[in-house]
C-alpha cells in the first residue's frame, strides 16, 4: 500500500471522526438547552396578568421610542430648514447691502478704492447670529465678522463645515460707477448650528425623562386594569378546587362578567352539567346493578341454607330449592350479559355485522313465533311491501323482541297485540301496539333509562331488569333509525320503529 492512499484513508477517518463528533457535540447542546428552557420554565412561572402587562409594555415603549425619533428628527430638520431659510434671506440682504450705493469703508482690511460698503456688516452679523465673509478671486479671506479666522474658512464638497450651516455665492462689486474696473468677490455665509443642537438634546433629554415615568405608570396601571379584569379567573380557580366527585353542585359565578370569560363559565357550567348528570346515571346504574345482582344472589343464598338444612332428605324442598337457585341463574345471567352488552356499546366495541335482509321477513318470523310462545293473547299482524335494510338482523330482531316482550309481559291475559310491518317512503316502520296497562305520562320520558322501571303494577309478575329498552334503543339509533312511544294507562302501548331502506 502507498503512502499517498495511507494518507487518504487516515484523513478520511479523521473528516469521518470530526463529523460524528461534531455531530455528537450539536446533539448535546440541543438537548441541553432544550433541558436549560424546560427549567427555566418550570422555575420561571409568570402569571398571565404579569405577561399580558410585560407584554403591553413592551409593545408601548417600542411604539412611544419609534414616536420620539420620529418627532425629534422631524423638529430637527424643521430648525434646519428654517435655518436655511433664514441664511438664505440673510445672504440676499447681505448681497444687496454690498452691491448698494452709499457707505463708508472701515479699516477691515478692504483696500478704500474698492469703494465696498462694510461697515454695517459686524453690527448686522452680531444681529442675526451669522458669519459674513469675503474671498477674493484667490480664495483668501479679506474679510470676516468671525472672532476667529478658523470659522471663516472657504467650505465646499472637499472642506465641510461641521457645526456649521453655510451658503455662499459670487458677488460682483463696481469699484467706480463711472469705469469699468471691478472686483469680483465671494462672500460666504455661515450660521452656527450649537443653538439648534442644544434645543434637540434638550428636547430629546425631555422626552427620556417622560419616557420612562410613562412606561412604568402603563405596567402599574395596566397591571391593576388587568388582575380586575382578570380577577373571574381567580375565582374560576378557586370554584374548580371546590368541586369534587362528592360536591357536583358547585358551579361558577357569572354575574361580574360580561365577555368572553363568561362564556367560558357558562361553557364550564355546561360540562359541570354534564358530568354531573353522566355522574348520577353511573351511580344510578352501579346501584341498581348491585341492587338487581343482590336480589338473585340472596334467593339462591337463601335456597342453598334451606337445601344445607332441610332439603337434603325432603324432596319437594330439593326439587323446590333447585327449579328456583336455576330460574335465579337464569336471570343473572341474562343481566349480566345486558351489562356486558351496554358496557361494550358504551367502549363502542360491540361488534354489528352488518348484512343485507328482509324486514318484511323478519317481522313474520317473529309474529309466527310470538304466537308460538305466547297462548294467553291474541297475536295478529300484516306485513305490507317488500322492505330490505342493511344491518344486524340479529341484533335488529333483539330489538324488536324487547317491545314484544314488555307487550307480552305487561298485556293482561285475553288481551290483543298486534304487529305490523309496512314501507313508508324511504323507511321501513314496524309496530307494536297493545292494548296493556300503558305507561304514565311522568314514566313515559324515562323507560329508555337504564334500570328504570315504572310503577309497581307495571312489575307485578318480575322478570325485568330496567335494560332491555336501553338495549333496544342503542341498536335501533345505531342502524340509523329512530323509536316513538305512544301510551296511556289502562289504555296500551304503541311503539313505532323506523329504519331506513
Amino acid at each position: 500500500m502507498s503512502k499517498a492512499s495511507v494518507f487518504a484513508k487516515t484523513l478520511k477517518l479523521i473528516v469521518t471522526l470530526t463529523a460524528r463528533g461534531l455531530r455528537l457535540a450539536v446533539t448535546l447542546a440541543a438537548k441541553a438547552l432544550k433541558e436549560l428552557q424546560k427549567g427555566i420554565n418550570k422555575r420561571l412561572r409568570f402569571s398571565i396578568t404579569f405577561k399580558t402587562a410585560a407584554i403591553y409594555a413592551l409593545i408601548f415603549s417600542a411604539v412611544l421610542f419609534v414616536l420620539s425619533i420620529i418627532m425629534v428628527t422631524a423638529f430637527g430638520a424643521f430648525l434646519l430648514y428654517e435655518d436655511r431659510n433664514v441664511l438664505e434671506k440673510n445672504a440676499l440682504v447681505t448681497e444687496n447691502y454690498l452691491t448698494g450705493t452709499g457707505g463708508t469703508l472701515d479699516t477691515a482690511g478692504i483696500p478704500e478704492s474698492s469703494g465696498i460698503p462694510v461697515s454695517g456688516l459686524k453690527k448686522y452679523a452680531q444681529i442675526e447670529g451669522i458669519i459674513i465673509t469675503l474671498f477674493d478671486k484667490q480664495r483668501d479671506i479679506i474679510y470676516t465678522t468671525a472672532a476667529k479666522h478658523d470659522q471663516a474658512d472657504i467650505f465646499n464638497e472637499t472642506n465641510t463645515a461641521p457645526g456649521f450651516l453655510v451658503t455662499a455665492k459670487y458677488v460682483h462689486l463696481f469699484v467706480d460707477r463711472n469705469s469699468s474696473s471691478d472686483y469680483i468677490y465671494y462672500m460666504q455665509l455661515s450660521k452656527p448650528l450649537w443653538e439648534g443642537k442644544l434645543f434637540l438634546v434638550i428636547l430629546t433629554c425631555i422626552v427620556l425623562a417622560g419616557f420612562v415615568p410613562a412606561v412604568l405608570f402603563t405596567v402599574v396601571i395596566g397591571s391593576r386594569i388587568l388582575r380586575k379584569m382578570l380577577k373571574p379567573i381567580d375565582n374560576m380557580i378557586g370554584t374548580a378546587k371546590a368541586i369534587s366527585a362528592a360536591d357536583l353542585n358547585t358551579r361558577l359565578s357569572v354575574v361580574d362578567s360580561h365577555d368572553e370569560l363568561k362564556d367560558l363559565a357558562e361553557t364550564f357550567n355546561d360540562m359541570l352539567d354534564r358530568i354531573q348528570a353522566s355522574y348520577e346515571q353511573q351511580d344510578r346504574f352501579v346501584s341498581d346493578a348491585s341492587h338487581e345482582l343482590r336480589t338473585p344472589i340472596a334467593v339462591i343464598q337463601g335456597y342453598a341454607n334451606l337445601l344445607q338444612r332441610w332439603g337434603k332428605e325432603d324432596k319437594a324442598v330439593l326439587d323446590e330449592s333447585v327449579s328456583a337457585i336455576k330460574n335465579e341463574a337464569e336471570n343473572m345471567k341474562d343481566l349480566v350479559e345486558r351489562l356486558l352488552f351496554l358496557a361494550r356499546a358504551d367502549k363502542n366495541t360491540q361488534k354489528i355485522e352488518k348484512t343485507l335482509f328482509s324486514l318484511s321477513e323478519l317481522v313474520n318470523e317473529l309474529m309466527k313465533e310470538t304466537k308460538l310462545i305466547d297462548t294467553e293473547h291474541t297475536v295478529k299482524g300484516e306485513v305490507t311491501g317488500i322492505v330490505s335494510i342493511n344491518g344486524d338482523r340479529k341484533l335488529i330482531k333483539q330489538a324488536l323482541r324487547v317491545f314484544l316482550d314488555n307487550s307480552i309481559r305487561y298485556t293482561p291475559a285475553g288481551g290483543t297485540i298486534k304487529i305490523e310491518g309496512r314501507v313508508k317512503g324511504n323507511t321501513g316502520v314496524v309496530e307494536i301496539e297493545d292494548n296493556g296497562i300503558g305507561i304514565s305520562s311522568e314514566d313515559l320520558p324515562h323507560i329508555f333509562d337504564r334500570f328504570y322501571k315504572c310503577d309497581k303494577s307495571r312489575t307485578r309478575e318480575g322478570g325485568s331488569t330496567g335494560l332491555g329498552l336501553s338495549i333496544a334503543k342503542w341498536i335501533i339509533e345505531r342502524h340509523g333509525g329512530s323509536i316513538a312511544v305512544e301510551s296511556a294507562l289502562n289504555k296500551g302501548t304503541k311503539v313505532i320503529i323506523t329504519l331506513p331502506v
